[in-house]
Parts: C-alpha cells; structure tokens; sequence
C-alpha cells in the first residue's frame, strides 16, 4: 500500500514515518521544489506537477496536512474520491472564526476574548488575526490608536483580539479509533519574525511562522490540557460524525490560565520538532508521521480500514 500526500509543510515526516512502518510513498511536488525531494531516497515515487489537484485522484492513502486547504480548497477536498487518512470533512473546521468557534463552545474550552473595533481602548494592545490556517502571516499587534488606519488595509476577514502578555503553546495530540484512546504528542513553541521585538524596540513585525521547537511544559499543567483535548474531542464527534481520526492540535495563550486561539484540525507543523510525550505511550520516541503510518498499521491487520480513512 502506498502513503500519499504534498511535499511541503509536513511530508517529510509524513513519508519518514510511513518507510519505518513498511509502506510505500509518494509525493507530488510542484517543479520549483523538485531538485530537493528528489534527493530523498525515502520516497519512491515522485510526481512532478505545478497542479496539486492531481492528488485527489490518487489510488493510495492520501495524508492531509496545513497545506491541502491552500492547494486544494475545502470543497475539492471533500468532494474526492480519494481515500484520505482521517476525517476529511473536519478539515474545514479550523478555518472559519465561526466554526472554530462553535466547537470551543460546545467543548467549553475557554477562549481568548474577542473585541469589536468600537470597543477597544486606545492605549491598549490587540493582536488581530486572519481568518484561515497561514502560517501566521498577515497576523499583527496594535495599539487601539492605530486600529482604525490598520485595519482599513485589511482585505480579508479578521479578528480582533486582546493581547495576552503570556506564552503561546501548541499541543498535538492523535486520537485513536483501533485503540480507543487520544494520546498528548507533545507541546510546541513557534519561532516567528516578530521574536526580533525582544531584541530591539517595538515594530510592527509579521508573525510569519519561521519554524518550530519542542517545549517540556510543567508536568502539574498537562493533565488540565489532556482533558481539554478530550472535550474536543467529545464534541466534535457530535459536530462533524464520526468526529477527529488521528493528529489534531489544539492552541493556547498562557498567562497563568490556558485560553484557546485555534486549533489545527490535522497534522500541525509544530510536530515536525521532537516531542518526548509519545514515548509515554509507546516506549520510544514517535514522530507524528509515523503514528499515523502505526495506526494504519493497526487498522490493516484488524480490518478495520474504514474506519480511519474518509
């Protein structure tokens, strides 16, 4: 059997995982990218192709990523005849304000708060965020002042948030159908252009996301994160049947209390760091990619294929 899936965000551990767990893989790359994943004696098939569509049609087992919903859209996705590993139609649900907000609600996992432009103060500080899974770019901070002005550039959907003067984690998490258990992967930290504010006075920098590093967080603190990832997960099995398959993570502003600024509804590039937390459930370091690549394992050997795969 063949793993499939876009060179790019996080398919090499993708492919990795799945060559550690016997599969055969494939990637489509566009024609910029060849000379790179050609090198990779990890895959054994490379499809060179400036149009991404031509996944939807492959005959393997197709793994999503950050950068389906780009190349592909929504509405492609779910249309396919592919056989994609997880819920593909919970893919949409991280990128609308107003879905990710109806599964937080209904999870009751609690949220950074949300301001319209006539409420803010002008001294204060907002962070506003775009609609949709980018990779942070177009994200900024403002001072209520400078609102206004900021704001009428923006083209595309928006939220106004108040700004936590806190850390900002990222928790992966794979939730198990064959073995009826969600596992906390590991938590992340993102490296971002606008890190240079703690080096020199403030600018208005981007927070294009540079890259990604593993953080151990307090041990007392992941039992309260473990049950926010089984609330969500709770929830959305009402949502979206038959709910989350495999790697979800969910995002937090900590300021002394965790509030929730999205989630990633697929594997999250945060993963692509190491992450001890798998060894606690299978004694030894996992990488993402190659659970995914164990829980097809798992469903092969069960016949219980269909039910990891839409």
């Amino acid at each position: 059997m063949i793993v499939s899936t876009i060179a790019s965000h996080s398919s090499l551990q993708i492919v990795q995982g799945a060559k550690k767990e016997g599969f055969k893989t494939r990637l489509y790359v566009s024609p910029k990218r060849k000379n790179f994943y050609s090198s990779l004696p990890i895959i054994d098939e490379l499809i060179v192709t400036p149009d991404m569509k031509a996944i939807l049609d492959d005959d393997g087992i197709i793994v999503p990523h950050g950068s389906f919903v780009a190349y592909l859209g929504i509405e492609a996705i779910e249309k396919s005849k592919g056989k994609f590993f997880g819920n593909k139609r919970f893919l949409k649900w991280e990128t609308k304000f107003n879905l990710v907000d109806k599964a937080l609600k209904k999870a009751k996992i609690p949220q950074v708060e949300a301001v319209d432009l006539s409420e803010v103060r002008e001294d204060d500080l907002y962070f506003v965020r775009i609609e949709g899974p980018k990779g942070g770019s177009d994200h900024f901070i403002a001072y209520g002042r400078e609102l206004e002005k900021r704001l009428s550039e923006v083209k595309e959907p928006y939220r106004i948030e108040r700004f936590i003067d806190g850390v900002f984690v990222y928790v992966h998490f794979f939730c198990s159908p064959i073995l009826e258990r969600l596992e906390l992967f590991g938590v992340d930290e993102r490296l971002v252009i606008a890190d240079a504010n703690k080096r020199r006075p403030f600018e208005p920098l981007p927070y294009t996301i540079l890259g990604n590093k593993s953080i151990a967080l307090r041990e007392s603190l992941l039992p309260e994160l473990y049950d926010y990832g089984l609330a969500f997960v709770e929830s959305m099995k009402d949502l979206e049947p038959p709910g989350v398959i495999g790697p979800f993570a969910l995002h937090f502003a900590y300021d002394g209390e965790f509030r929730c600024i999205g989630f990633a509804s697929r594997i999250d590039g945060g993963s692509n760091a190491k992450h001890w937390y798998s060894s606690l459930y299978w004694g030894e370091e996992v990488m993402m990619g190659q659970r995914i690549a164990k829980e097809l394992c798992l469903a092969l050997d069960e016949g219980r294929l269909e039910e990891v795969i839409t």
